[in-house]
C-alpha cells in the first residue's frame, strides 16, 4: 500500500519540476527561441542540451 502514496508524489514532483524549468531565464531548458526571455537565445550546450542563454561569451549552466 505504501508504494501508492510513493508513485502520486513522484509525478506530482517530476510535473512541478518541469512546470519551474520553463520561465525562459538564463539556462532554463528551451526548444526554440520563444521559450527564453527576450535577450536570450535558445541555444546547444556542451552536454547536448538546449538552453536559453546570451549568446554573448561562455554561459556556465550549473545542473541537477
Amino acid at each position: 500500500m505504501r508504494r501508492s502514496r510513493v508513485w502520486p508524489a513522484l509525478i506530482l514532483a517530476a510535473l512541478t519540476g518541469l512546470i519551474a524549468c520553463t520561465k525562459g531565464d538564463e539556462c532554463d531548458k528551451c526548444g526554440s527561441d520563444a521559450d527564453c526571455k527576450q535577450g536570450f537565445f535558445c541555444s546547444q550546450f556542451n552536454d547536448g542540451s538546449m538552453r536559453c542563454g546570451s549568446g554573448v561569451g561562455a554561459t556556465t549552466c550549473r545542473v541537477r
